[in-house]
């Protein structure tokens, strides 16, 4: 008759413990959502280490402040680490993340400010070519820096346009704003960083 002895047991927990952190360490998704799932302290520790930098980065963003940018990244990575078990694919766990971030970031600022109601424009000329020259001659702090000193309306949809891709439809409905009021933020803030 097999018996498990207290020993047995211990070796078999430490061994599989430290072949899980092995796998965890070599930052393959699948192993880290996994240890993630398994509330292993490493692999959490992993996710938020290889991500923080680039969530925060989203978070300022769309902040008023570092204050609302800190409130929105515990926030967002509390969804993330709580709704990760709804992942279908590990490979996307970067977008999928961004996304609820973009998101948490959006609700924070409805909740928080109105937005300005422009005038809304049927066409919005802008010079793509002079546009791209402005850019060319600032750096990306620079460019950070000048975004996050737009009015409020004119930064959130310039940041879901031109750095998250979002069409002036989409913006409109995540903002609750007509897409003509999309448009011409987008106009106003462009021509605001323009004149910077």
């Amino acid at each position: 008759k097999l018996t498990l002895t207290q020993p047995f047991f211990s070796s078999f927990i430490l061994t599989k413990r430290n072949q899980f952190n092995v796998a965890i360490k070599e930052l393959n998704n699948q192993n880290l959502i996994a240890g993630c799932l398994s509330f292993n302290p490493e692999a959490r520790k992993v996710l938020y280490d290889k991500y923080s930098s680039q969530m925060y980065s989203v978070c300022l963003r769309y902040a008023n402040s570092k204050e609302d940018a800190n409130d929105i990244f515990q926030q967002a990575f509390y969804l993330v680490y709580k709704n990760l078990k709804q992942l279908k694919n590990p490979d996307a766990l970067s977008g999928w993340m961004k996304k609820i971030f973009v998101n948490t970031a959006l609700e924070s600022v409805k909740k928080n400010a109105k937005y300005s109601n422009s005038e809304d424009f049927d066409e919005v000329n802008d010079s793509a070519q002079s546009w791209n020259d402005a850019i060319q001659k600032i750096n990306t702090e620079e460019i950070g820096k000048l975004i996050r000193k737009l009015p409020e309306g004119c930064r959130m949809v310039f940041n879901l346009y031109v750095i998250e891709g979002f069409s002036h439809k989409e913006i409109a409905e995540q903002l609750g704003i007509s897409v003509g009021t999309s448009e011409s933020q987008l106009h106003d803030a462009r021509k605001t960083l323009k004149a910077a």
